[in-house]
């Protein structure tokens, strides 16, 4: 009697008590023969919301900010490229930027230019920081006084 080394295992393994694991095609009347056949079950979180598509690797740049300098209550358009859609667009901060800068209102005019309001933040030298899901950019401004 001629046996394969698999024979041995499977004799052995049942000797000792273990099985290899077993694996079989089982088809279920009405739910097909796979993960991919069977029908969804439906209900209140049936639709799925789609998130917009960011580019994540496009890095936002400011070109240009006009009127600097600036005071606060001033409206300030802002200049550059890649700053995204809107959906991908996070904020505009004066300041040391993110959430420790003075966030302001704004509104995206389009991927390149940007209106805001400047914020009530003292006068001098500072930041301004424009955020995407790409990054951020700065520029150096100059905030008079009232």
């Amino acid at each position: 009697m001629k046996t394969t080394a698999t024979t041995l295992l499977v004799l052995f393994g049942a000797a000792l008590g273990f099985l290899p694991p077993a694996s079989a095609d089982v088809n279920i009347p009405g739910m097909g023969s796979g993960a991919y056949d069977v029908p969804s079950v439906g209900g209140p979180g049936d639709s799925v919301d789609k998130a917009p598509i960011c580019d994540n690797r496009a890095r936002p740049k400011i070109t240009k900010v006009t009127p600097d300098p600036m005071k606060p209550g001033d409206k300030i358009t802002i200049q550059g490229e890649n700053f995204g859609k809107k959906e991908c667009f996070h904020g505009v901060f004066f300041g040391s930027g993110g959430p420790d800068g003075a966030k302001t209102s704004y509104q995206i005019v389009n991927e390149t230019t940007i209106e805001a309001t400047v914020p009530n933040v003292k006068a001098g030298l500072g930041k301004l920081n424009v955020v995407t899901s790409g990054g951020s950019s700065q520029q150096v401004i100059l905030i008079q006084a009232k």
